[in-house]
């Protein structure tokens, strides 16, 4: 069968680390033939969407390194699965892609009106409980208050739409840095961004729980950040261990899958600071070669069984 995968970073992934070419990898040992192409790519035209495509083979099965052929326009409901991994920011032409998968029929993974809808930073406040105390705003003077008047003394400040532990800050009550910072996310209050309690036990570790077919993955990726940085991703220079999935993961997990599967979010990561939840990944969720490498998981095999 045809599969199409939807990316936007074929030229910068790394192999070792990358969840889509992962995937990509075993599709193609099961015999699919498996095709990529970019937001870029989509024409819409005599009431169907098109794409111009690159199929993909793996010569050495041994390895993640592949050939990529010459372009040609398939028609996107061709494809048996749509695998939608582009990476944020979520732009405006993001919106117009989600838009034309949804009027052209298109059933993706995860369901373009699922990316279109909910915010990576914002789908937390769906579960007010389970997360650390929030706040999203575009004002200096709403940062200002988080310290006079919540008691907290140590924040983190994100933007909506990044990935990666990009553009991230972390302020302490008092830093002489806060105006610039704020001036820097916020452009001037041009743009909203959220406020978090910087959660201590984030020392330990930021940790990734994955859902693949509204299931929790039985392990879980746990990113400890370097000495000299804050974040827990491991772009930003984060390790990473494997360990089994806690009770107290579990339970988190079940107040997420009703909504994942009222969404229709076939593939997620949430991720967990001293058990608070501070975000849910569902556009490209990674991590899944280091738990097969580092485990007994095999989630490749785990994510195409569910669907076929």
């Amino acid at each position: 069968m045809k599969i199409g995968f939807i990316i936007n970073d074929l030229h910068s992934m790394n192999l070792e680390k990358d969840t889509s070419v992962y995937l990509m990898k075993e599709a193609f040992m099961r015999g699919d033939e498996i095709y990529v192409f970019d937001a870029s790519d989509v024409t819409h035209k005599n009431s169907a969407l098109y794409a111009n495509c690159s199929q993909i083979q793996f010569p050495n099965p041994g390895k993640l390194n592949f050939e990529r052929s010459k372009s040609e326009s398939i028609e996107i409901k061709e494809f048996k699965y749509v695998i939608n991994r582009l990476n944020p920011p979520f732009n405006k032409e993001y919106l117009y892609l989600t838009q034309l998968l949804e009027i052209s029929g298109v059933d993706c993974i995860n369901a373009a009106k699922a990316l279109r809808e909910n915010n990576e930073k914002l789908i937390i406040l769906n579960f007010p409980d389970l997360i650390p105390y929030s706040k999203v705003t575009n004002s200096l003077e709403e940062i200002e208050d988080v310290f006079k008047s919540e008691n907290i003394e140590k924040i983190v400040l994100k933007p909506l739409d990044g990935m990666g532990g990009k553009s991230i800050f972390f302020i302490e009550r008092g830093d002489k840095n806060l105006n610039v910072i704020w001036e820097t996310i916020s452009q001037r209050g041009r743009k909203h961004f959220i406020i978090q309690e910087y959660i201590e036990e984030a020392k330990k570790g930021d940790h990734r729980l994955l859902f693949i077919n509204y299931e929790l993955l039985p392990r879980k990726v746990v990113r400890v950040p370097s000495h000299k940085d804050f974040r827990g991703n491991l772009a930003a220079g984060a390790t990473s261990n494997i360990e089994p999935v806690t009770k107290k993961d579990q339970e988190v997990a079940e107040q997420i899958i009703p909504y994942l599967k009222e969404n229709r979010i076939y593939f997620a990561g949430a991720d967990l600071l001293g058990g608070k939840l501070s975000e849910i990944n569902l556009t490209s969720p990674t991590c899944l070669q280091e738990i097969h490498n580092n485990s007994d998981l095999d989630p490749a095999k785990v994510f195409w069984d569910n669907l076929k």
